[in-house]
């Protein structure tokens, strides 16, 4: 990004405006596509604007943790390409940080009860992973990862042991800890940033909300007062309605 576009993309946003001519607190278009990963037990592309996810889940049998011999467990990875990363210069301790935020965002929220995936206790677990990719990064990552995540697990169906019977993962959609990132340039906060607005940003907030906030990650050098992480919080509330439509919609048919 040249200087020119950097400085201009700042000076729209202490006049409340954006370069893509959205609202302050207006979100792009999404779009979930299931079951695109043949050999997964679920899967899901997302496109939020132009940024493309997709996310696969398999569950394994392994042995349990020593300190969690009666859980069983959940890891998420996160993967930004080289060919992704151009807006990243940090593109591996990047991809951990939303790695780390999808996980988070799903295990704070207690969204899989993993006491049900105990096989024989303190010998055989199901191990839920969940692998996300970046296909395009036009910004917000953390958000489409976030739904892509949650759509895989949503649809995941697997078995134990080489049976015949699919089951599906423990999930208590009540806590579906739906993500809302928000940004701070030159004073004006934004919802839902583009890739410029990601690389111009003093500072980016995102919020894992189900019936309550289950987690957030602060980044960038800026900084939000106790205020503006009250507004975002209640854009967030507002905002996730429409989300949580979004994610669900056709997931039992």
């Amino acid at each position: 990004m040249t200087l020119e576009n950097y400085n201009y993309i700042r000076e729209l946003a202490g006049k409340k405006q954006r370069l893509d001519q959205r609202k302050e607190f207006e979100g792009r278009k999404i779009v979930i596509k299931d079951n695109v990963i043949n050999h997964s037990d679920g899967s899901a592309y997302v496109e939020l604007g132009k940024t493309k996810v997709i996310a696969g889940v398999k569950v394994l049998n392994g042995v349990p943790f020593p300190d969690r011999p009666a859980d069983g467990a959940l890891i998420v990875n996160f993967e930004l390409s080289e060919l992704t990363s151009r807006y990243h210069e940090d593109r591996i301790n990047y991809s951990i940080e939303v790695g780390r935020v999808t996980d988070r965002g799903i295990r704070e929220s207690n969204l899989i009860d993993l006491t049900k995936l105990v096989i024989e206790e303190g010998k055989t677990v199901s191990f839920v992973y969940v692998d996300i990719v970046c296909l395009n990064n036009e910004g917000n990552l953390f958000d489409a990862a976030n739904i892509a995540a949650l759509r895989a697990l949503l649809n995941a169906k697997y078995s134990i042991g080489g049976k015949e019977e699919k089951l599906s993962l423990p999930i208590d959609r009540t806590k579906l800890a739906i993500s809302h990132t928000f940004t701070k340039i030159n004073g004006t906060l934004f919802f839902d940033p583009s890739a410029e607005e990601d690389n111009v940003a003093d500072a980016r907030l995102s919020i894992g909300l189900s019936d309550k906030v289950n987690s957030l990650q602060k980044g960038g050098n800026g900084f939000f007062s106790p205020e503006e992480v009250d507004m975002c919080i209640g854009k967030a509330i507002e905002l996730r309605e429409e989300r949580f439509k979004i994610l669900m919609n056709d997931i039992d048919s």
